[in-house]
């Protein structure tokens, strides 16, 4: 006899949606520890901008079905949680170890090495950054005469393409410039190939994904809140 999985509600959604984009938002931080070359000498990145698109995702998927207002409250939750997150890591970093896991300690404190530059940087930047882009979708979708699925298309990608390249260029900046108040800071030179690199990586995947995820699941979602309303 199979048993059949009880359907989720508008509201079910939006909790997962926001869990999810809590989780990748915390993976983002952590991932931007590992330097990407690809296999040249002059294009830079970080394996955070190989996944900062899903919150960019989510964030277009809830600003449609639920509104500005709802999508500010997930994006502003979402830096808290990273920011108290990182800053436990942080601090478990200077908790002394047995001599026996000290390997194992190095390798953890390599993770979380970023200093309170680092992670203030990142949290000022993906606030920031999520919020303009909540802000460019409510504001396109408003002026919007006839809504479908390529006014869809433009402003999830134009939204994504403005708040990833802000996102990106003040967390660079911030936190990597050369203006010698840390210990480990890039080249402009680097820091404009990881701006740049990191935006078209994200916006061309972002853009693959608007019209077979992030269309379908937010007129689906739509559709589940649009009964439940008229019920």
């Amino acid at each position: 006899m199979k048993t059949k999985l009880p359907k989720m509600s508008s509201k079910d959604y939006l909790i997962v949606l926001s869990m999810l984009y809590a989780s990748v938002s915390l993976a983002m931080n952590i991932f931007c520890m590992k330097p990407l070359s690809w296999g040249t000498s002059v294009v830079f990145s970080d394996g955070g901008q190989t996944i900062s698109w899903i919150v960019f995702l989510i964030s277009n998927v809830i600003v449609e079905v639920w509104g500005e207002r709802e999508s500010v409250k997930v994006v502003s939750f979402a830096a808290f949680t990273t920011f108290f997150l990182l800053i436990i890591g942080r601090l478990l970093v200077m908790v002394p170890v047995l001599p026996e896991y000290f390997e194992q300690n190095n390798a953890f404190s390599l993770i979380f090495s970023n200093g309170p530059r680092t992670i203030i940087s990142s949290i000022i930047a993906f606030w920031i950054g999520g919020f303009i882009n909540v802000k460019i979708i409510a504001v396109m979708k408003k002026a919007t005469k006839k809504d479908g699925r390529f006014a869809f298309f433009i402003r999830a990608s134009f939204s994504t393409l403005i708040g990833q390249l802000i996102d990106n260029a003040l967390f660079m900046i911030l936190a990597f410039a050369p203006i010698g108040i840390s210990l480990y800071e890039m080249m402009w030179k680097d820091i404009l190939s990881s701006v740049i690199i990191g935006t078209v990586i994200e916006l061309l995947i972002e853009s693959c994904m608007v019209p077979f995820v992030t269309i379908p699941l937010s007129r689906h979602i739509a559709a589940i809140k649009k009964t439940e309303e008229g019920k």
